[in-house]
């Protein structure tokens, strides 16, 4: 006789598990075994397996008699979605955000992947409001992966909501603008809290030990009964402060949000799964069930195994819609434009990578190897950044002659770079055009973000992949230049959609400069060709090896 029961998992992923028990049978105990995710409860004497994965095996065991107590089907339609009397939608949905918004009702711990651009911020809030209404919650916490999103989800609670919000450690100064201080005061809104139902902070906020126990303190008690991490996968090593922090801050409900999965490798998925409550190890069992580790004393990852089952697990607790099934957007249209260099900015290119080359062999030791060629990548851009003598650049001036063009046919542009070092002085070239910017060095991004989208004399809006590239609705653009690729493929989708999103109405013109016979060609082949590192769950393609990355750069 076999005896399974459907209960809450313990120690699988999941929601719900099957536990199994029966007498010693060899074959049973080897179909055990060859589960990818299962446990063994000595004590009780019973396997644990996921329950979505009960089907099948029950097939496995052939015409062996059967209990089964806990119904899988109506334990899920436990969950079904009763809206909430008296919520009402501030702001109309698309049908893709409705979905969301009743996923959102109907489970308490989910990662909302949704592509950029399809308002994961909006299903978000309504989410929020109404586990207000039917949880009777009194805080909603949003922690930002991204520093300056802090000002945009302010501006989208008043937009979405008629709930007020409140940035941890907000003061005014002696000119009444309201500006974020240390943190002690972000603590002391903590002990005396806002009557604001929704807080805001971001993540590095929770490396002070004092802010992450107090944030822990009132999640366990109730007082903050939701949490949601945007742009989680910024926070992928478990063995930071903030990562540790973040498996420390387990509200009733969670929801991650990122527009894109996997940016780097399949480790940089624990954090979520952890935080979610779906992965049950440790992160050093988790590298070992899904690297191929090798190298100098088995140390390094080599490369990676049951991608299927992670993505399996990824899938289980993942809600995520493309662009191009959720909505009818116009289409992105890419064009490389290659521009050459003066005789004097090959010069300084060229002496900089005499430099580099000479130490070779030390750059490719590095913990970061490119990082060190990031000089020879300026080189390209602007030689003013390397050089107080020659202030020259191919891709300024073509950029000059694409932003009047645009101008003159009344349209406007993103102009995105890796560096400030690189926004500066394109910002000094293009005044006549009345831009924004946006940088790590930018205080009030909404402003910014408002100009460009209001202010008709404002043709362009220039700023820096890292603080420019998530987050913004900038849909007033018909063009979106890069001046340098991210590393990351992702990254630049992710700063291409600021443009192409919900409000697109028309065709987005993507164009990457590049100068000719220099890195920045072997880039674009590399980032184009190896693409982001989320292909790892599709075709297990993961193995990269620095050194030869750096040649194939540098030839």
């Amino acid at each position: 006789m076999i005896s399974i029961q459907i209960k809450e998992a313990q120690k699988v992923n999941g929601d719900l598990s099957a536990f199994i028990s029966f007498p010693y049978d060899a074959e049973l105990v080897g179909i055990m075994r060859t589960q990818t995710s299962r446990f063994w409860h000595a004590a009780q004497k019973e396997w644990e397996i996921p329950a979505k994965k009960l089907v099948a095996i029950i097939n496995q065991m052939g015409n062996r008699e059967i209990t089964l107590t806990g119904n899988y089907k109506a334990m899920e339609e436990k969950k079904a979605v009763k809206l909430p009397n008296g919520f009402e939608f501030k702001t109309i949905p698309f049908g893709h955000q409705v979905e969301g918004f009743e996923y959102g009702l109907k489970y308490d711990k989910f990662l909302l992947g949704d592509e950029q651009g399809l308002g994961k911020t909006k299903q978000v809030i309504d989410i929020a409001v109404a586990k207000k209404l039917t949880k009777k919650y009194k805080h909603c916490l949003i922690i930002c992966g991204v520093n300056g999103l802090k000002w945009n989800w302010q501006a989208e609670i008043g937009v979405h909501s008629n709930e007020g919000s409140w940035i941890l450690g907000t003061r005014y100064n002696g000119k009444g603008k309201a500006v974020v201080g240390s943190s002690k005061d972000k603590l002391a809104d903590l002990n005396k809290l806002p009557k604001d139902y929704f807080l805001i902070t971001n993540v590095e906020s929770l490396r002070d030990q004092d802010i992450c126990n107090k944030i822990k303190e009132l999640c366990d008690n109730g007082i903050i009964g939701m949490v949601a991490i945007d742009e989680i996968h910024k926070c992928k090593n478990p063995a930071s402060q903030q990562g540790k922090a973040i498996l420390k801050v387990l509200p009733e409900t969670r929801i991650a949000m990122t527009g894109t999965p996997l940016m780097n490798t399949p480790l940089d998925l624990f954090i979520v799964l952890k935080w979610l409550g779906f992965e049950k190890h440790s992160f050093f069992q988790f590298k070992q069930h899904y690297c191929v580790m090798g190298g100098y004393g088995g140390y390094e990852v080599v490369g990676y195994r049951n991608l299927g089952e992670l993505q399996e697990n990824l899938d289980g607790l993942m809600l995520r819609r493309l662009k191009k099934d959720a909505l009818d957007l116009p289409d992105k249209i890419y064009t490389t434009e290659f521009v050459e260099m003066s005789k004097a900015q090959t010069t300084v290119y060229n002496e900089v990578k005499a430099e580099i080359k000479e130490q070779i062999d030390k750059i490719k030791i590095s913990n970061n190897p490119l990082a060190q060629l990031i000089r020879l990548r300026q080189a390209t851009g602007f030689t003013g950044i390397l050089s107080s003598q020659v202030k020259e650049s191919a891709k300024l001036d073509r950029l000059e002659e694409i932003v009047e063009e645009l101008a003159e046919n009344n349209e406007k542009c993103i102009i995105f770079s890796n560096w400030t070092d690189m926004t500066n002085p394109t910002y000094e070239r293009l005044k006549r055009f009345n831009p924004a910017i946006i940088t790590g060095e930018t205080k009030d991004r909404v402003t910014e973000q408002d100009k460009f989208m209001n202010d008709k004399r404002c043709k362009c809006i220039i700023g820096t992949i890292g603080a420019m590239g998530t987050g913004l609705t900038l849909t007033a653009a018909t063009t979106v230049i890069f001046l340098d690729s991210p590393w990351n493929r992702a990254n630049k989708e992710q700063a291409e959609d600021r443009a192409h999103r919900i409000g697109t109405k028309s065709n987005v013109n993507i164009i990457t400069l590049v100068c000719k016979d220099t890195i920045d060609e072997r880039i674009e082949e590399l980032v184009h060709k190896k693409g982001a590192m989320a292909d790892a769950l599709v075709d297990g393609n993961v193995g990269i090896n620095k050194s030869e990355v750096i040649d194939f750069l540098l030839n």
